[in-house]
């Protein structure tokens, strides 16, 4: 025992000494490199004689082939340059949180006694020949820079969080990311490709596949969003990812497309054709916009998926069909194939009607126009129609083919005009 504590005194007493060197820097000097490398942080120099046996013992162990060469104190950290350049924090409690042997004249790597030996592991198998230049400790887990190579986040079970391998090893050439849900996940939907990036994105993971198949999924590891349209090998989303209702009507509108991508959305889901076109459902597989206006579509058919407002149509303007359905906001907007434009609430109450660019229909059919302002129309402006009317929350408004708005309170009496033309 007695023998073990006179080589640590004896080890201690040459480093101690190292601090003494020549081209130690002056109390002056190391303050002012400090606060070069940190400007928000004023360092104190620690004399050799106070160093903590804590640090010094690390140095001792982890780095037995150089010696202390300052050593300084910021607000949060006690910095350690050794003799070989290498970089080295610690807590106030004297706990290590950094290595940095980037510019060492001994060390190619940092020491693996203080690497875990997850992260060895990892290294070894995804990025071979690699060695690490610097470690960290970080409030999320872990950080790591290699030589020539990225740099790599892991979680505090060892997860990739950000920069895993993407060829030389990587994920790809195999489905053994750190995340078995989302290895399984990609055997089972894309068995002809392997993933080849895992990243933590925010509230997201990331995945990118080897034939450019991108995929994102939430922090329980539900799938959010898939991307093929860049794949060299899947030409289109699988079929068991989409809800059936969706593989229908796009089957039934849109029959020479396929599906590259599709999102779930607060709303429902969105969906991106191979043509570029993008369709929204709401959660009830409703289209909300991008419906098919021709090709299929709504059009050349009331066959929305709103039985009112084809109900509707069919009723009023029988001449005519639904080209799009889309809905904004609090309302539903209707464009039939004679250019016919209609607003519904979420109701399906019509709010507004708008004839002035059909080509079938010449006014706004009478049987939607409350007769007092029917009546108002035929007496005061002989051969004028109604080319457009719309509910207010006051009363009405009505535009007449020759340009004149007129609005009426909720007892249809005229309350003012607007001459557009």
């Amino acid at each position: 025992m007695k023998k073990l504590s006179f080589i640590l005194i004896v080890a201690m007493a040459l480093i101690g000494a190292a601090c003494t060197k020549s081209e130690a820097p002056s109390t002056e000097t190391a303050t002012r490199a400090a606060s070069n490398q940190n400007k928000f942080e004023i360092a104190k120099v620690i004399n050799e004689s106070d160093i903590d046996i804590a640090i010094m013992e690390f140095v001792i162990t982890h780095f037995p082939q150089t010696g202390i060469l300052h050593c300084y104190q910021t607000q949060h950290y006690y910095k350690v340059k050794l003799e070989d350049r290498t970089h080295l924090e610690f807590t106030h409690s004297f706990e290590w949180v950094k290595a940095d042997c980037e510019h060492s004249t001994i060390y190619t790597s940092v020491p693996t006694s203080i690497v875990p030996e997850q992260i060895t592991a990892y290294v070894t198998t995804n990025f071979p020949g690699k060695t690490i230049e610097e470690i960290e400790k970080k409030s999320f887990g872990w950080e790591i820079e290699m030589k020539n190579g990225p740099e790599i986040k892991f979680d505090h079970d060892f997860n990739v969080i950000n920069g895993g391998g993407n060829g030389g090893g990587g994920n790809g050439g195999g489905n053994s990311s750190n995340y078995p849900e989302i290895n399984t996940f990609v055997d089972t939907y894309f068995p002809q490709v392997s993933i080849r990036k895992v990243e933590r994105d925010g509230n997201k993971y990331e995945v990118e596949l080897t034939d450019n198949t991108d995929i994102d999924f939430n922090l329980n590891f539900e799938w959010k969003k898939i991307d093929c349209d860049d794949s060299n090998i899947y030409g289109s989303v699988p079929t068991e990812l989409v809800p059936a209702q969706i593989t229908d009507y796009v089957t039934a509108n849109f029959p020479n497309s396929h599906i590259d991508q599709i999102e779930k959305k607060y709303y429902g889901w969105d969906v991106e054709l191979n043509n570029d076109h993008e369709i929204k459902f709401d959660s009830n597989f409703n289209v909300i916009s991008g419906g098919g206006n021709g090709g299929g579509g709504n059009g050349g058919g009331n066959n929305s998926n709103y039985p009112e407002i084809n109900t509707f149509v069919d009723t009023y303007f029988p001449q005519a069909s639904i080209r799009k359905v889309e809905r904004d906001g609090n309302k539903y907007e209707v464009e039939l194939t004679d250019n016919t434009d209609i607003d519904f609430n979420l109701s399906f109450e019509w709010k507004k009607i708008d004839c002035d660019d059909s080509n079938i229909y010449g006014s706004v059919p009478t049987e939607l126009v409350p007769v007092q302002i029917t009546d108002y129309v035929t007496a005061n402006f002989p051969g004028k129609h109604i080319d457009s009317i719309e509910k207010k929350y006051n009363g009405w408004e009505i535009e007449l083919s020759n340009g004149l708005e007129i609005t009426f309170d909720a007892y249809f009496n005229v309350t003012g005009f607007d001459d557009k033309k």
